[in-house]
C-alpha cells in the first residue's frame, strides 16, 4: 500500500504541477507576497472556517453511520478519518483512495468486521451521490447560461477521461496485473462477506432512516462548504463579486471534478477553474486565484492527511 501511495503522489503532484505550468504561460503570475496584502483579510478567514466547516461535517456523517453499524470511536477521531481520506483521495485515480484508506483507520479503533467497514463507506457514498441528484438541474442550467465555459470545460473533462484511458490501456499492456484473486470470487468466505455487508446495508436503511437522513444532510452541508471556500476566495480577491453568481458557477466545475478519473481531480480542478472563475476576476489574477483555490478546497487538508497517516503508520510501527 504504502508503495502505491508514494506513487500516486509523484503522478498527482506531476499533473497539478504540469497544470499550473500550463496556466501560467498564458497567464501572468502575479506572486503571492504581492496579492496577499491586498487581499480581504476576512473573507480569507471565512474561507478556511468553510474548510473546517467541510471536515466537520464529512467527520459526524461518518460518525453517525459507523455508531448505526456497530462502529464506535470518538468524534475527534473523526476528524482523522476526514482527514486521511482526503490524502487517499488526492493521490489515487478516480479518488477510490478516499474509500480505501477509512479500512485502515477505522480498523485501528478495534476488531471491526470487513463488511462493517465496507457498509460505512457505501453508505456514506450514498448520502453524498444525493447532493450530485439534487444539484444536477442547476449544473446544467449554469451549462446552458455559459457557453463559453461549458465549451472549455467540456472539452477540458473529454481530454482527460481520452487520456486516461490511453494511459490506462498502456499501463494494462506493459504491467500485466496478477488477476488470480478474481478466482476466488466465489470461495466461501467472500460469499459470506458479501451477504454480511448487504444484510447490513439493508438492515440500515430498513431501521435507520433518521441516520441516513441526517448523513444525506451533512452531505449537503460538506458540499455547500466545498463551494463556499471558492466564493469566499473570489470575495478575498474581488468584494463586490456576486455570492449566488460565484455559487452556481461552480456546480459544473464540481461535476467534472467529481467525474474526472486522475487523482483528486487534478488537471480539471486547476485548468478547469480558469473558465469558471474568470468572470469574477481581473485576468492577471486567474492564475494565482487557481492556485489559491487548489490549496484551500484539496491540498491543504491532502497535507495535514498525509502527515496524520504517517504519524499513524508511525506510531502503530511503534507497537508492533
Amino acid at each position: 500500500m504504502q508503495k502505491n501511495l508514494i506513487f500516486g503522489f509523484f503522478i498527482t503532484l506531476f499533473i497539478a504541477g504540469f497544470s499550473f505550468w500550463l496556466i501560467f504561460r498564458q497567464i501572468p503570475f502575479v506572486s503571492l507576497c504581492h496579492v496577499l496584502p491586498g487581499l480581504h483579510k476576512g473573507y480569507l478567514f471565512l474561507s478556511l472556517l468553510s474548510l473546517c466547516l467541510f471536515h466537520t461535517c464529512d467527520t459526524f456523517r461518518v460518525w453517525i453511520i459507523s455508531r448505526a453499524v456497530g462502529i464506535h470511536y470518538s468524534p475527534f477521531y473523526g476528524y482523522v478519518i476526514s482527514l486521511v481520506s482526503t490524502f487517499g483521495a488526492t493521490i489515487t485515480p478516480a479518488h477510490v483512495g478516499g474509500d480505501i484508506l477509512p479500512f485502515y483507520t477505522i480498523k485501528r479503533k478495534g476488531e471491526y468486521e470487513f463488511y462493517q467497514i465496507m457498509s460505512v463507506i457505501t453508505l456514506k457514498s450514498a448520502a453524498g451521490f444525493f447532493f450530485y441528484i439534487v444539484c444536477l438541474p442547476w449544473a446544467v442550467k449554469a451549462l446552458f447560461e455559459r457557453p463559453a465555459q461549458t465549451k472549455e470545460l467540456l472539452f477540458l473533462l473529454s481530454f482527460i477521461l481520452a487520456l486516461s484511458g490511453v494511459a490506462f490501456f498502456i499501463w494494462q499492456v506493459l504491467f500485466k496485473n496478477n488477476r488470480a484473486i478474481l478466482k476466488q470470487i466465489f470461495s466461501k468466505k467472500l460469499r459470506k462477506i458479501i451477504f454480511n455487508y448487504i444484510s447490513t446495508c439493508a438492515e440500515f436503511f430498513r431501521n435507520k432512516k433518521g441516520v441516513f437522513f441526517i448523513s444525506v444532510l451533512l452531505s449537503f452541508g460538506l458540499y455547500i462548504s466545498l463551494i463556499f471556500i471558492g466564493i469566499f476566495l473570489v470575495k478575498a480577491f474581488s468584494p463586490k463579486a456576486h455570492i449566488k453568481e460565484i455559487f452556481f458557477s461552480q456546480l459544473p466545475l464540481i461535476y467534472a471534478i467529481f467525474l474526472s478519473p486522475t487523482p483528486g481531480g487534478s488537471g480539471v480542478g486547476e485548468l478547469g477553474a480558469i473558465p469558471v472563475f474568470r468572470p469574477f476576476l481581473p485576468f492577471s489574477y486567474l492564475g494565482t486565484f487557481a492556485l489559491v483555490w487548489r490549496i484551500f478546497s484539496q491540498y491543504l487538508s491532502a497535507l495535514g492527511g498525509g502527515l496524520t497517516l504517517l504519524f499513524l503508520i508511525f506510531k502503530d510501527w511503534q507497537k508492533k
